[in-house]
């Protein structure tokens, strides 16, 4: 049951069935040359995941992609992933650091795909992950599936194959000098990011809800927002109060530092 259910997946994933495609149950179980349970325990799964909807007079349907899913899974992830990876950098072996390497040398690897650098990136992170408590883990698990599309389409533009690179190399530095602040402030930078680097490649004039409500409670400030749609960067700044370092970095969608580098700022509304 485990092949129907991946199968499916993945051609759902790399766009081979598009959103709003009905799936032929008689099709499938031809294509695949399955019978009808493990068809109906794969679509059971996959509606569990967001990823097919059943429908009245239509049956089980591609899921659509719905960019507020998108900031809502990052605005999540923002609240729990940093805070919580910092906490548990104590719990990270050698082991673990050599996982990180050989995933971040899959992303760095020439020629590499999208989908295999986006597996390459899950594998990364998922090292980290696996020090974490289960219920915690689960819960984010949860979210890396509802943005799986998403992020797969994003990952075929190569500026955000370097710009993540680039992010995850400088994390993965703090993780091996267990240095928690670091490796946090990294993590929230890296996942704003993608967040607004999806979300905006797919739609310039996107209304966001969640994001600005979360950064909001984590004293992070975002300048510039109009400029980002328009072809520029934003930048992010934190509220630290001097205590900690803040990572100078720049990618396409977003750079940061001690300092703003104009003398307005511009938050993401709701």
């Amino acid at each position: 049951m485990d092949d129907t259910y991946i199968a499916i997946r993945e051609r759902i994933i790399d766009g081979h069935y598009r959103p709003g495609v009905t799936l032929s149950q008689v099709q499938l179980a031809s294509e695949l040359d399955v019978s009808r349970t493990p068809l109906r325990e794969a679509f059971r799964r996959l509606e569990a995941e967001r990823l097919v909807v059943t429908e009245a007079n239509r049956g089980v349907i591609v899921a659509p992609l719905a960019l507020s899913d998108v900031e809502d899974s990052y605005a999540v992830r923002l609240l729990v992933e940093p805070a919580l990876i910092s906490a548990t950098l104590d719990r990270v072996v050698d082991a673990d650091i050599d996982a990180m390497e050989s995933a971040l040398a899959g992303m760095r690897r020439t020629g590499v795909s999208p989908r295999e650098f986006q597996l390459a990136h899950w594998e990364y992170h998922r090292v980290i992950l696996g020090r974490c408590p289960t219920g915690m883990r689960e819960l984010i698990e949860s979210h890396l599936t509802r943005i799986d599309r998403h992020q797969r389409l994003y990952f075929t533009h190569p500026e955000a194959l370097e710009d993540v690179t680039v992010t995850d190399g400088m994390f993965l530095e703090a993780v091996r000098d267990r240095d928690g602040d670091q490796a946090r402030l990294l993590l929230e930078f890296h996942l704003l990011d993608a967040a607004l680097g999806m979300i905006l490649a797919d739609d310039p004039d996107h209304e966001f809800g969640s994001l600005p409500v979360v950064l909001g409670g984590m004293s992070i400030r975002l300048h510039d927002l109009e400029s980002l749609r328009t072809g520029g960067r934003a930048h992010v700044s934190w509220d630290l109060g001097g205590c900690h370092r803040v990572p100078v970095l720049e990618t396409s969608n977003l750079n940061s530092g001690a300092a703003h580098p104009h003398g307005h700022h511009t938050m993401l509304s709701a």
